[in-house]
């Protein structure tokens, strides 16, 4: 049984993690501000991650075989932890994003790929490419045991993102779904539960100190592709309007995803640890599907004033809400 620490701990991501470890037989602790309930099994430690003598005072006395770091978004954040924890921890794994990649034209990204503030990524790319260069810093000046897991988009059962429930709604509802562009910019999907597993695989593998891993599942599909997957495991036909000319929004502004390419290859994870995806993309979306409480597509879907005006635009016609 190791003695784990995780940094949130409550909402998707953090929660799986928590729910994962404690499954493993580990003893589980997560520090937040105490927002949400928390995972059954686990040791609640109440703070502000923000405040360094409240972390201090929560985690004070306490060694860790792991840590789990998903909510740090700013550099500051992760210095203060590797500040706490230093001496203390064995392992140090951050769970970063792809979204610390720069536009390139060479795909799939590695690990090696150019990183840094991608523009389209805005904040939240260059807060996790920041938190990434301190721990490399800390880990080249002093031996910080940590490990960076970069994934790709995270699906499964308890997103707290609005992605694929964005679909299956208007799936459900027979509702036209607008596509960016021709569909075609090409995305990478991972389970919740593959990433969850590489944690458990990685945990406490000195070969993995220092060194960083994109994890992803093995299939790359479309825009359009991702929509049709979506529908197959509803049993419906999706109704697409593909938006090609520029209407005026951004993609994102009404779409769950950029239209941007976004994939890149997780070889050197499956080389270096052996950790291998369980989940195709169908797979993965049978297992959120089947888990979703379908009285959520009870609920009337408000489409908002941009799908309205877009819609308006591709089909000529008002499309009011659904009931």
């Amino acid at each position: 049984m190791k003695k784990c620490l995780i940094f949130g701990g409550s909402v998707f991501v953090g929660k799986a993690i928590a729910e994962g470890f404690v499954r493993e037989g580990h003893q589980v602790y997560v520090l937040n501000r105490g927002n949400h309930s928390n995972v059954n099994g686990c040791i609640h430690l109440q703070a502000d991650r923000n405040d360094g003598d409240q972390l201090d005072r929560a985690l004070e006395g306490i060694n860790f075989d792991i840590v789990v770091d998903g909510s740090a978004y700013e550099p500051f954040q992760t210095r203060l932890a590797i500040q706490c924890l230093s001496g203390r921890v064995s392992h140090f794994i951050h769970i970063s994003s792809a979204a610390v990649y720069q536009q390139t034209e060479v795909y799939p990204l590695t690990e090696e790929s150019p990183v840094g503030v991608h523009k389209l990524w805005g904040d939240y790319g260059r807060g996790k490419y920041l938190c990434e260069q301190e721990l490399i810093k800390s880990f080249q000046e002093d031996g910080f045991p940590m490990t960076i897991f970069r994934p790709f988009y995270i699906y499964g059962p308890g997103n707290n993102l609005d992605r694929e429930m964005y679909i299956f709604r208007r799936l459900v509802k027979r509702r036209p779904i607008i596509v960016p562009g021709n569909g075609s910019s090409l995305i990478q999907f991972g389970h919740i539960d593959d990433l969850v597993e590489g944690l458990v695989q990685c945990m406490l593998q000195e070969k993995s100190f220092g060194q960083i891993y994109n994890i992803a599942g093995d299939e790359v599909v479309t825009l359009k592709g991702w929509v049709e997957a979506c529908a197959e495991v509803v049993g419906m036909t999706p109704k697409m309007e593909l938006v090609r000319g520029n209407v005026g929004f951004e993609a994102r502004q009404w779409f769950p995803f950029r239209d941007v390419h976004l994939f890149g290859s997780c070889h050197k994870l499956k080389q270096h640890l052996g950790i291998q995806p369980r989940f195709s993309l169908l797979e993965g979306l049978r297992d959120m599907y089947n888990k979703m409480d379908k009285e959520l597509f009870t609920q009337p879907m408000v489409c908002s004033e941009v799908e309205r005006a877009i819609l308006k635009d591709v089909t000529g016609r008002v499309e009011g809400d659904s009931h």
